[in-house]
């Protein structure tokens, strides 16, 4: 990969990263550019505002979800095999990756991207939440059911399978990092529990 590419991966990598922490206002570009290395003009020069940086990040973001959506999709599996795949695949990332869940939560709160005063733009992950309600609609518990219904299901699923991933931290403040450890173990369980429940 020529060196412009890592640069401006490694940036979106961190920028992901202390979006996730912090959220939109509290993430300075000059913090971002430092971690990588890079001055501040330097990573302007890359994507122009912080703004546009916040949009690339959850432009990544939707297309890594929507990759592992239709990754789960291309079996020709059952739509909640689909579903089971596709959740089993977010709980390995969220480990690889402790920010995503975190990530994935707040943007999904947020009314519109933050830094965004067009009403107009398209909202982000709507290119990923859309074929998952398509797939939920598909399960047979789901066939008969509304576009609200389905919708519901899946920010409950969303939910439970990132709120855990995203508390770590203060859930090992607050309990000890033995607990952590144990829901660790416990939270793919019961994240398929909630699935077959659901589905």
């Amino acid at each position: 990969m020529p060196a412009v590419a890592q640069t401006r991966t490694r940036l979106l990598q961190v920028a992901s990263i202390r979006l996730a922490e912090r959220g939109y206002h509290g993430t300075s570009l000059a913090a971002v550019a430092e971690d990588v290395g890079v001055s501040k003009q330097a990573l302007l020069h890359y994507f122009g505002s912080k703004a546009l940086l916040y949009c690339a990040v959850l432009d990544q973001l939707g297309q890594d979800l929507l990759q592992m959506l239709f990754s789960a999709m291309q079996d020709g599996q059952p739509a909640e095999q689909q579903l089971d795949s596709f959740f089993a695949a977010l709980t390995a990332r969220a480990v690889q990756d402790p920010w995503l869940p975190s990530l994935l939560l707040r943007v999904l709160i947020e009314e519109r991207a933050a830094g965004s005063g067009d009403a107009a733009e398209p909202l982000p992950l709507q290119d990923f939440l859309e074929p998952l309600i398509a797939v939920i609609q598909a399960t047979e518990r789901f066939k008969a059911s509304s576009f609200a219904q389905a919708l519901a299901t899946a920010l409950q699923l969303l939910g439970g399978a990132c709120l855990f991933p995203a508390a770590q931290a203060g859930l090992a403040h607050r309990f000890g990092p033995e607990v952590v450890d144990q829901l660790c173990n416990i939270s793919p369980v019961q994240i398929q529990a909630l699935l077959a429940a659901r589905l």
